[in-house]
């Protein structure tokens, strides 16, 4: 089966040959690597430049953003498979053999999930380990989980069936994308598979380490988008009050830990005044209590008791 593969760059030089090598080094036997970078000022098209004669295609003007290069790349892949990778990520060795016989194992299968994990800027020590998941229902009321980004493969099909990335979405492009896959095909046309497919690398200046606000604010645009399609009926109702609920207590506990008491209590009492009678605000009155206690106390707080919420947070709906 051919891959196409797709890195949207942009200023990425110090990471990108990496990144490019992940690509390369697979050594897959069909493989279609197209890079599309916004235009770099730094060190990113002497990188891209070294590797011309290997590339499919690259192209180095400006664009749209993130969403918009990705989907500039799907558009010209001819691969039977796609996916992307950031220009600061890597995949593992191997990786497209797996997914190539994960797909050819399950013929039905139009996504395939692998396990992905985090590492630091220099690669060397490992952060978090995340099995396959999706989720669509967990992800919404949530506002969070899903898969490791670049350990995600799809067929062309999925890019034409359930349409393109969201190009008014800067923070959480693929966290939309993978709900939207998973409400528009049934769970047994996506095939997980336990091996670690991919590396994120995580530093500080990534998109989600320097956008919280906005991340939040993106949440609550594709929930308000999303939950127009639907009836609402008593289901649809105490999704909606939980998704919105999460985003705002997210929103409060990115705000606390930046300091920003006052934001932070604006948004815990939104989320607290979601269907006040209709569910159990201990998640909210955690957070107001780490809010008062301030940022240094509310961190050993939540280090000491780190057993026991995760225990309560089992029995304590979103």
């Amino acid at each position: 089966m051919k891959i196409s593969i797709v890195t949207p760059s942009f200023n990425q030089g110090q990471f990108l040959e990496s990144t490019i090598l992940s690509v390369l080094d697979q050594e897959y036997p069909d493989l279609e690597y197209i890079i599309i970078d916004g235009g770099s000022t730094d060190s990113s098209l002497d990188v891209i430049r070294k590797y011309t004669d290997r590339l499919s295609y690259w192209v180095s003007e400006p664009d749209e953003g993130q969403s918009h290069a990705i989907n500039k790349g799907w558009s010209m892949a001819t691969g039977d498979i796609v996916a992307w990778i950031n220009a600061d990520d890597v995949y593992c060795p191997g990786a497209f053999s797996c997914v190539a016989n994960a797909f050819e194992n399950n013929p039905d299968a139009v996504m395939v999930i692998g396990s992905g994990a985090s590492y630091d800027i220099t690669l060397s020590r490992q952060l978090l380990h995340k099995p396959p998941e999706l989720d669509p229902r967990r992800m919404i009321e949530t506002c969070g989980g899903g898969p490791i980004q670049p350990a995600v493969f799809m067929k062309k099909k999925v890019f034409e069936e359930a349409g393109p990335l969201r190009q008014d979405l800067h923070y959480i492009l693929d966290w939309e994308y993978w709900i939207r896959a998973g409400l528009y095909y049934p769970p047994d046309r996506i095939a997980m598979i336990d091996t670690t497919l991919a590396i994120n690398r995580e530093w500080p200046r990534t998109k989600t380490n320097t956008g919280a606000a906005g991340i939040c604010k993106e949440h609550r645009q594709v929930f308000d988008s999303l939950f127009t399609r639907y009836r609402p009926d008593a289901g649809i109702q105490s999704l909606k009050q939980a998704a919105y609920r999460s985003s705002y207590r997210k929103e409060a506990d990115l705000a606390r830990m930046d300091g920003n008491r006052i934001q932070a209590l604006r948004c815990i009492m939104k989320a607290m005044m979601i269907g006040p009678l209709c569910h159990n605000p201990a998640r909210e009155l955690a957070i107001l209590s780490y809010i008062v206690m301030g940022r240094t106390l509310s961190g050993r707080m939540r280090k000491a008791l780190a057993p026991l919420r995760a225990s309560l947070s089992r029995h304590v709906g979103y």
